[in-house]
C-alpha cells in the first residue's frame, strides 16, 4: 500500500507580499509604457528608424503593435489572466528590452528610446540598460514567487 504525503511549506506573509508588490510593479509599467507610447509614438518610430532598416510600413505597424502587447500583457496581469504564461512572456519582453539596450548603447544610439513616450526621459547608457536588467529580474523572481505562492495555495 502506498501513501501520499503532502508537505505543505510556509510562505512567510512578507514574502507572498514582496511577490504581490513586484507582480503588480510589472503590471504598471507595462500600462504606463504601453500607453504612454500611445500617447507619443515618436520617440519610439525615431529610434527604431535609426536601428531597423526596414520599410516605414513596418516600423509603424511594430510601433502600434507594441504598445498594444504591453497593455495586454498588463491588464491581463491585473485581471489575472493566465498569469504563468503572461509572467513568462513578459520576462521574455523584458530580457529583449534589455538586450536592446545593450546593443543601441555600443552602436551609440544617443536619444530617447522612447520607452515611456515622451514622459519620461529615456536615453540611451548604463542607466538604460541597468533599468531594463531590473525589469528583467523582476519578472523572473515575480515568476518564481508565483510559483511559490501557487504550490502553498495547493498543498492547503
Amino acid at each position: 500500500m502506498v501513501t501520499n504525503i503532502k508537505i505543505a511549506r510556509t510562505i512567510p506573509k512578507s514574502f507572498e507580499l514582496i511577490g504581490k508588490i513586484l507582480y503588480y510593479f510589472i503590471a504598471v509599467v507595462l500600462l504606463f509604457s504601453g500607453i504612454s507610447k500611445i500617447i507619443d509614438p515618436t520617440p519610439m518610430m525615431e529610434t527604431m528608424k535609426a536601428v531597423f532598416k526596414v520599410n516605414e510600413s513596418l516600423l509603424i505597424l511594430a510601433a502600434t503593435i507594441l504598445p498594444i502587447i504591453e497593455i495586454g500583457f498588463g491588464l491581463m496581469l491585473v485581471f489575472n489572466v493566465q498569469t504563468k504564461k503572461i509572467l513568462i512572456a513578459v520576462s521574455i519582453l523584458f530580457f529583449h528590452f534589455f538586450v536592446f539596450s545593450v546593443y543601441g548603447s555600443i552602436i551609440g544610439l544617443n536619444n530617447d528610446c522612447g520607452c515611456f513616450g515622451n514622459l519620461v526621459k529615456s536615453e540611451f547608457g548604463i542607466f538604460m540598460i541597468l533599468r531594463n536588467l531590473v525589469f528583467f529580474i523582476i519578472s523572473i523572481l515575480a515568476i518564481k514567487s508565483f510559483n511559490v505562492t501557487a504550490e502553498a495555495l495547493i498543498n492547503k
